[in-house]
């Protein structure tokens, strides 16, 4: 995990005054770009600096731990896609998406999200090593896209009464299916097995 010192910190405070309040949107994309090249794990906030060209007080007065940068990339992409998700819904909401449509596109867009550059397992893996305030961040935007799931079930799922237990029951799956990509163990007939379970009783065009 990685650790602010004062002497950068103080330094960024300076610098951050002298060059006006760099948008953070900056740090996030060349972070993506340099994560997408590193991964998670091997990336850190002094390769970040050295690329962007700027001095580690700035970047740790923005971002005094890699957490927090990773946190806010996890929190964007599920921004984006809880808006791709809301939009497909609202083009679809006169029409009957079957339970296989819905689920189609929430595993896919899920385990896409959760398995971008193993940005899901690397939080996880922080979470438990006791970091309580990712802990807390990440745990609420888990509930959040949960919550959305909830609201999607009541077009996709007009019948089923428990949307909650639903759409949590969904969470983990995205989540196995997210564990097993990073393990190089999917199964894909067997994915479309478990789709089958979860819409017994539908009739499939």
């Amino acid at each position: 995990m990685s650790v602010s010192h004062p002497t950068d910190l103080k330094e960024g405070l300076i610098m951050a005054k002298r060059r006006g309040d760099m948008d953070k949107n900056a740090f996030i994309s060349a972070a993506e770009k340099l994560i997408t090249e590193q991964g998670a794990n091997d990336f850190s906030l002094a390769d970040l600096s050295k690329g962007m060209g700027i001095s580690k007080g700035t970047l740790y007065y923005h971002y005094p731990t890699k957490d927090d940068l990773i946190l806010d990339i996890m929190e964007k992409h599920m921004n984006e896609l809880s808006k791709d998700y809301v939009e497909w819904l609202a083009r679809h909401k006169d029409d009957k998406i079957s339970k296989q449509r819905f689920l189609d596109v929430i595993f896919y867009k899920g385990v896409k999200l959760f398995n971008k550059s193993r940005m899901h397992i690397y939080l996880i893996n922080e979470c438990m090593r006791g970091n309580e305030s990712l802990r807390k961040r990440y745990t609420e935007l888990w509930d959040s896209w949960q919550n959305k799931l909830e609201e999607g079930l009541a077009t996709a799922f007009p019948d089923e009464q428990d949307r909650q237990a639903y759409a949590y029951l969904l969470m983990l799956i995205i989540d196995g299916l997210t564990v097993q990509e990073a393990l190089d163990n999917s199964d894909n007939a067997l994915n479309e097995r478990i789709k089958g379970l979860l819409t017994k009783g539908e009739k499939h065009e």
